[in-house]
């Protein structure tokens, strides 16, 4: 078992190149996002000293005390749910935010972003199997809310979309879901060409995410190790 997160990367990095290989796309297609929530900031910079330049954070202020404290060049990515009342923390501190998943947070981000004088990369939040525990909208509502996003909030740059797959859901239940979010995002490309990230893959199904078009990885404690 690998017990530091240098091992750990080689390993994933392992995994992602061979992936990329069966699945003919070049590696630099796959952003690696490490999740780093309720990490500490130690473990960031050993992340940081070995290459990672992408963080995921799921709580407002934790991303805002962190992007004080470690190296000014980390990209940052909000990734967890957004409370209409934290939009200016992520306005100031991150640079992508993955979980746009309804127009009030859309108009309050991007308010708060005018405010900043600064743009943010957004991805919209897809609830692909409609379960009541998760956020997002809905697979029908994709395609007319991201042209929603483009019109009216200009601070927002819209580059695709996020999912939260069943974790453990069957093999079958977990292809089925795979071909309707691949659906999906072959939709939004075609009325919408720039809208090129999907944010898929987590530390228990990247490699297949991979072959599904997945190009941001969001890959938390079996990179950065137990969280404390």
């Amino acid at each position: 078992m690998h017990q530091n997160i240098a091992d750990r990367l080689i390993d994933i990095s392992s995994k992602i190149q061979n992936s990329c290989y069966q699945a003919q796309r070049a590696e630099d297609e796959i952003k690696l996002v490490a999740v780093s929530k309720l990490q500490s900031v130690e473990v960031i910079k050993e992340a940081y000293s070995l290459g990672i330049n992408n963080f995921g954070e799921n709580y407002a202020q934790e991303l805002a005390e962190k992007s004080s404290t470690c190296p000014n060049n980390i990209i940052w990515h909000f990734i967890g749910p957004i409370q209409s009342n934290k939009t200016s923390l992520i306005a100031k501190h991150a640079q992508w935010v993955h979980s746009i998943d309804r127009e009030k947070v859309a108009m309050k981000l991007n308010n708060a972003l005018e405010l900043e004088g600064k743009k943010i990369h957004a991805l919209i939040q897809v609830n692909i199997d409609r379960e009541e525990s998760k956020s997002g909208i809905f697979p029908e509502e994709t395609i007319d809310f991201a042209n929603k996003v483009i019109a009216h909030y200009p601070n927002l740059i819209l580059k695709g979309l996020m999912f939260m797959p069943q974790i453990n859901a069957s093999k079958k239940a977990k292809i089925e879901t795979m071909n309707k979010i691949v659906h999906l995002h072959k939709s939004l490309l075609s009325e919408l060409p720039s809208c090129t990230e999907l944010s898929l893959g987590t530390s228990s199904d990247f490699e297949e995410s991979i072959f599904n078009g997945s190009t941001i990885l969001r890959i938390g404690e079996s990179l950065l190790g137990k969280r404390s």
